[in-house]
């Protein structure tokens, strides 16, 4: 059976073909390489662990911070809290949100109660809402108010009272527990002053004008925006804000705000970041790690380190970069946004922490991002969880040793499948050259009239091929050896007829010696030599006639089953001391064929059958009809065939018929080899097989169906 593509290709080609198995090595390395980095993975993931246990340590050497921490979240017990979050660079104050926007997810909602008619009135988020966010950079406090306002009202710039128009009211607690409350509004978008002020926000009477604070009003699409920045001088302690919305058509004035600014027992207390505990996270925060100390409020305490930033490359600079593309991962950058450190301190691993469990996981940055270990540990002040550390750090200094042992990996594999490929190559070369000069000798070895011409050339090489033409030098030397017989038969056979010609001659001689002294003897004697010559030669020459007539024969379409019942009366009338026995189906058995030959066939079995079957007992021929075949079989009753020469019989000159029975007719094993002939003309099959009491021979053949 051929199998596409290798059975039209060359020995080369194919061991060619067959390197290209090496390149599932390179692959297996690949997966070895992966199982490697699982395993530095967890080493690593056991570094940040052991980080964020080391920081755990050094925080508890602080305890009088996490206590004040605790006391004031106990002293303020459910009264308002506002986060202020630790930026990393300044931000101008312009009224702009821009540099807001990486932030834009820690925006808060102002309540949407009427301050001027509490528990009595919501207001309609589309006359006036807002949004709000604190911020701490170098010790200063950054506010952003993103208003929506259906009707801004501005403040008359030619009249000198500070109320009027729409208004942002501003109220803090300093470091000496004093309130101060700041009235600003805008008669024009832009630059903004601040006012201190005593009585009513509805109607302030102002005191002073506060430089330090910076601010800035701009409009928006659906409203206004208003930016401040308070210095670390005036950093407050707690807070509050009111929005005073005012309209044209005379409706009533409405106030939205975070706490009162007028009882500043509402006010909402600041959590800021820690300097201390930032510095002291900051001589762990090595290598991109990233470090966080979260409070049982989850606000953060203190925040450290940067992650990893990678300079982009070309991507495809040479064929080599294209085509390590194609089994790499390239490091990437962290993602430092706002939203990735809310999912890490949302996660369970803090969650695991705060509740007295140091945990770790794997974090993957989006779908191509890079693998993020986060690890936690409790922090314990006096035997109580107070606070968790949380370490964060990617993988990227193992991806890139990941790929140099690729890249390493795929360049070894690479230089030892070219070896392999040129070692391979040779050898085919050199397997391919001894075929072709095999296959040279052999063709060479018989020449045009199918002599055997000279010695095969045989070779010292012990190999399979060797053997081979090992064995075809003994092939061709018994080949010779046989056309030496075949050469030699003519004499043989010229021998073998001296002696009947030998007897018809002396015969002949007393004839003509003898003739009147009971010469009728000799006549018979020279009549049966000469009848036996004609009977050497007739058989001799009939096979040869009939493997002609085989090859030439057309076939026609006949009915199996009649002829057999013709032939079976025909065969008793010949053999009138044997008994013949027909079994035949009762339908017709179409095959298409030659009848002369499927004759000729029935008389070489009949002949056999006759010839060794026991006297007196009966010859049985039967007919069977399948779906596909039919089978014709031929028993007697008589001696059992051996078992060495079963496979033999169907071969020319063999026979093994005994002297005793038949001396006269000369027997040259023939009748078989003709019936093989016949039936391999028809496509069948046939064989012999001992039975019982003597020998069946068995033909099938293919029936045509109706």
């Amino acid at each position: 059976m051929k199998i596409w593509p290798f059975s039209t290709l060359k020995l080369r080609s194919k061991l060619l073909l067959v390197s290209v198995v090496l390149l599932v090595l390179p692959w297996f390395g690949i997966r070895y390489i992966q199982a490697i980095e699982n395993l530095l993975q967890q080493e690593q993931a056991q570094s940040v662990a052991t980080i964020a246990r080391a920081s755990s340590a050094l925080v508890e050497q602080y305890p009088e911070i996490l206590r004040q921490r605790e006391l004031l979240r106990d002293k303020h017990g459910d009264s308002l809290k506002s986060q202020v979050t630790a930026i990393t660079s300044p931000i101008q104050i312009d009224g702009y949100n821009d540099e807001w926007l990486a932030y834009s997810s820690l925006l808060k909602t102002f309540p949407t109660s009427n301050q001027l008619r509490p528990g009595q009135q919501l207001i309609d988020p589309q006359d006036i809402s807002a949004r709000y966010i604190l911020a701490q950079h170098d010790r200063n406090l950054t506010l952003l108010l993103d208003v929506v306002d259906d009707e801004i009202v501005l403040r008359d710039s030619t009249r000198f009272q500070r109320h009027g128009g729409d208004a942002v009211i501003l109220a803090v607690v300093d470091q000496q527990q004093r309130s101060h409350r700041y009235i600003l509004s805008a008669s024009a978008p832009g630059k903004i002053n601040a006012y201190e002020y005593i009585g009513s926000y509805v109607d302030p009477v102002i005191v002073k004008a506060q430089p330090l604070i910076k601010a800035q009003w701009q409009m928006s699409p659906y409203g206004y925006r208003l930016e401040l920045s308070l210095p670390s001088s005036m950093m407050p302690s707690s807070l509050a804000l009111a929005l005073i919305d005012v309209d044209l058509a005379g409706s009533e004035t409405q106030v939205i705000g975070i706490g009162d600014v007028r009882d500043s027992q509402t006010f909402s207390q600041l959590f800021l970041p820690s300097p201390e505990l930032t510095g002291l996270l900051s001589k762990m925060a090595k290598d991109g790690v990233r470090l966080w100390l979260l409070d049982r409020q989850y606000f953060k305490l203190a925040s450290a380190g940067h992650g990893d930033v990678i300079v982009a490359e070309p991507k495809l600079r040479t064929w080599s970069d294209l085509f390590y593309q194609l089994f790499l991962t390239q490091p990437i950058s962290d993602d430092e946004s706002i939203s990735h450190e809310q999912s890490v301190l949302s996660g369970q691993v803090v969650t695991a922490a705060l509740n007295g469990h140091e945990a770790s996981e794997r974090r993957q940055t989006g779908e191509e991002g890079p693998l993020m270990l986060v690890a936690s540990h409790p922090v314990y002040i006096d035997g109580q969880v107070v606070a968790a550390v949380v370490a964060e750090k990617n993988t990227n200094t193992i991806l890139a040793l990941q790929n140099q042992a690729v890249k390493t990996l795929l360049n070894t594999s690479l230089i030892m499948f070219s070896i392999v490929v040129v070692v391979l190559l040779g050898f085919a070369s050199r397997l391919s050259l001894r075929i072709r000069r095999l296959n040279r000798d052999i063709a060479q070895a018989v020449n045009q009239e199918g002599r055997v011409a000279g010695d095969f050339l045989t070779s010292n090489e012990h190999d399979e091929l060797g053997e081979l033409r090992q064995n075809f030098g003994h092939l061709f030397k018994r080949l010779g050896l046989y056309n030496h017989y075949l050469e030699a038969l003519a004499s043989r056979l010229a021998h073998e007829l001296r002696t009947p010609i030998a007897v018809i001659k002396t015969s002949l001689e007393h004839v003509e010696a003898f003739i009147e002294q009971g010469g009728q003897t000799y006549l018979e004697r020279a009549r049966s030599g000469s009848e036996r010559i004609n009977d050497i030669v007739a058989r001799m020459s009939e096979a040869s006639r009939l493997e002609q007539t085989v090859q030439n024969t057309e076939f026609i379409l006949f009915d199996l089953r009649t002829l057999m019942l013709e032939l079976s009366a025909a065969y008793q009338d010949i053999y009138p001391n044997v008994m013949f026995e027909l079994q035949s189906t009762d339908n017709a058995v179409m095959i298409n064929g030659s009848a002369e030959l499927i004759v000729q066939m029935l008389d070489k079995l009949v002949s056999n059958a006759v010839d060794f079957h026991d006297e007196g007992s009966q010859i049985s021929l039967k007919l069977e009809s399948g779906t596909d075949f039919c089978h014709l079989r031929v028993r007697n009753w008589g001696k059992a065939l051996p078992i060495a020469i079963e496979t033999q019989l169907f071969q020319p000159m063999v026979s093994k018929r005994s002297s005793a029975l038949d001396k006269s007719q000369p027997h040259l094993g023939l009748g078989l080899y003709i019936v093989k002939l016949v039936v391999d003309k028809h496509k069948g099959a046939v064989w012999a097989e001992n039975w019982q009491h003597g020998v069946e021979f068995s033909v099938e053949l293919p029936i045509v169906q109706a």
